[in-house]
């Protein structure tokens, strides 16, 4: 074989191994490029909740302190999404930045950087434990608002999502509730099968916020979380940044708003929906007040 022979049949066997590899990261769901990059760092934070109450505000207003590195994703997604657990620690690590990053920004900065991500779904109980058995010592940003309104914006945000819903929102409110009656819980192995509609439109369940908390706090501490009312803060997204950069340990920062995911309404809540969601949720409005020792004003 000549020596021309011979670069080209090496480079068909480097393209083939190139494409061979590719189709492997992809079931992975890993590029090329992060596969072969350093291995990232863990998260410092996570902000796990509740969806509709700030947590993309937030998110973006820590990411403009120079003492957070954001990863490329903002909703991981990795804990509380089987398929995405099953893909591994190094799936999970390919977004954040790597600790060489890290220590570069350490020297600039004089202090250590952090990184974290927001992916608010702490209704899914094998979130917290899967976060607890690799980040433990994550610090943990709760924000939570009425949850009579948050039911609703949640449905208004899945009337536009790409797969919408397709029921309106008393229709949704009843089949959510005879799940929630059966005494159905998601977990990995019905995930397919009841994610849709305990998670995805998840307007009652995802309001119980005591039974979450509870759940939470049975694999952290509670003095690695800090919950927030986002119905105090919403009009001074400046002061909850503050208090959040107090709790990760890091210096204060002049925080600018930007207000995320502000949803206009084209109707509003039918009555009858807003005097079920009021009342399903007085119990849970009373445990969630006692668990923090306050009580926030929504009806209990």
């Amino acid at each position: 074989m000549s020596l021309r022979d011979s670069l080209l049949s090496l480079q068909h066997r480097t393209r083939r191994f190139q494409a061979f590899t590719r189709r492997r990261l992809r079931r992975r769901g890993m590029t090329l490029k992060q596969h072969l990059l350093p291995p990232g760092v863990l998260p410092d934070f996570l902000i796990i909740g509740s969806m509709k109450c700030g947590t993309t505000t937030l998110f973006h207003m820590l990411s403009t302190h120079p003492g957070v590195e954001p990863p490329a994703t903002k909703e991981i997604q990795f804990f509380n999404q089987p398929w995405n657990h099953a893909r591994g620690e190094a799936w999970y690590r390919a977004h954040f930045p790597g600790e060489q990053r890290m220590q570069r920004l350490a020297d600039e900065l004089g202090y250590r950087p952090l990184t974290g991500e927001a992916t608010p779904a702490m209704s899914v109980p094998m979130y917290a434990e899967n976060a607890a058995a690799l980040v433990p010592g994550a610090r943990l940003v709760v924000t939570l608002r009425n949850p009579v309104e948050r039911a609703y914006s949640h449905f208004q945000h899945m009337r536009h999502h790409p797969r919408p819903e397709r029921l309106s929102f008393a229709e949704a409110l009843r089949t959510e509730q005879a799940l929630l009656e059966q005494g159905i819980s998601v977990n990995p192995d019905n995930f397919r099968q009841h994610g849709q509609r305990l998670v995805k439109f998840g307007y009652l369940n995802r309001g119980r916020y005591a039974l979450e908390l509870a759940h939470w706090l049975r694999h952290f501490p509670r003095e690695q979380m800090l919950i927030l009312n986002f119905d105090t803060w919403k009009r001074e997204p400046e002061q909850a940044a503050a208090r959040v950069t107090e709790f990760l340990g890091l210096p204060p920062h002049p925080y600018q708003a930007r207000r995320s995911n502000r949803g206009v309404y084209p109707e509003p809540m039918p009555n009858d929906c807003r005097e079920f969601l009021t009342e399903f949720y007085r119990p849970w409005n009373r445990q969630l007040f006692d668990l923090l020792g306050e009580d926030w004003g929504w009806p209990s």
